[in-house]
């Protein structure tokens, strides 16, 4: 996942100069932490599973070694903010591969889209949040 402030909002800011990439970013940041909260509350927590495959359990049956997969919860991620003032939302490297099981579903297992939902959710509170911010920092 994305996120970026609405290119009109932008070029209002970068006219303000340096106070103006502060602004931008202190906002996207506070955008951020609702979509993380939002991505974590979603997010599906199963303990039952020990989270592994066959295969999986087959391999360290042979070598000995116990194989620990993280919770999708508790990987979540999230970047600074880059040059084009983006932040990234999503998994660490341990857990990416597996979210579009769990969002998309398999033959064995019904989708659960917490991740569009989460999207969906987080929309309207994420543009709150950053008018709420860049007007807070202007003084309006």
């Amino acid at each position: 996942m994305s996120f970026s402030l609405d290119e009109n909002i932008t070029s209002n800011l970068s006219s303000l100069g340096r106070k103006g990439k502060t602004i931008r970013n202190k906002a996207l940041r506070a955008g951020r932490d609702v979509v993380v909260h939002n991505l974590e509350e979603n997010t599906p927590y199963e303990n039952q599973s020990d989270r592994s495959w066959k295969a999986q359990r087959e391999m360290d049956k042979r070598t000995g070694h116990k194989t620990t997969f993280k919770h999708l919860k508790d990987d979540i991620v999230y970047s600074g903010i880059d040059q084009t003032g983006a932040v990234k939302v999503g998994f660490g490297k341990d857990t990416y591969w597996r979210v579009h099981f769990v969002e998309l579903g398999t033959i064995n297992q019904a989708p659960k889209p917490f991740i569009s939902n989460t999207l969906t959710q987080s929309k309207e509170a994420y543009k709150n949040t950053l008018e709420k911010t860049v007007r807070e920092e202007l003084g309006l």
